[in-house]
């Protein structure tokens, strides 16, 4: 995919294996209590698998964002959305999200899931604000006593067109 969505100086294009280094530290934003080496492993397995599902946001040369999903059936998940610290609350999550809903629209996908460590719940009004509901919680997700807030969100066919 060619570059979307231009923004205030930012753009978003498909990622490359050339991105890893940087998404890789971003990903430590959106999952705080993973090991980074052993993350930057499934980053790259998940864009190996889906690199149709994988943007990273930019401005200039540097990559500043990323999202990443996936698709099992009807089923997409959110594997992550990060954006840097300091360029955060400036749209750059919502241009990614969008990229990456429209991108699922392409797929069998119906339902998109998102799973947000609890320690991370204040990112949960960033998904409410873009159709996201709370559906449950799992215990022990991202290991024992790293429980995660399920959200969900149904795409409409109106979506689809």
């Amino acid at each position: 995919m060619t570059v979307q969505h231009d923004m205030k100086g930012v753009a978003i294009r498909n990622m490359r294996k050339g991105d890893l280094d940087v998404v890789s530290d971003l990903a430590m934003l959106a999952n705080p209590f993973a090991e980074k080496a052993k993350y930057r492993k499934h980053l790259e397995e998940e864009l190996e698998e889906y690199p149709e599902l994988a943007f990273v946001a930019f401005k200039g040369v540097s990559v500043v964002g990323y999202v990443m999903g996936d698709v099992r059936g009807s089923h997409a998940t959110l594997e992550d959305i990060a954006v840097d610290i300091v360029d955060q609350h400036h749209g750059i999550g919502t241009l990614l999200l969008k990229t990456e809903l429209e991108a699922l629209q392409n797929t069998e996908a119906k339902i998109v899931v998102a799973e947000v460590h609890y320690k991370c719940a204040s990112a949960i009004p960033f998904y409410y604000k873009h159709g996201f509901r709370i559906s449950g919680v799992c215990r022990n997700f991202f290991g024992m006593s790293h429980d995660a807030i399920i959200l969900e969100l149904i795409l409409s066919k109106t979506e689809r067109t």
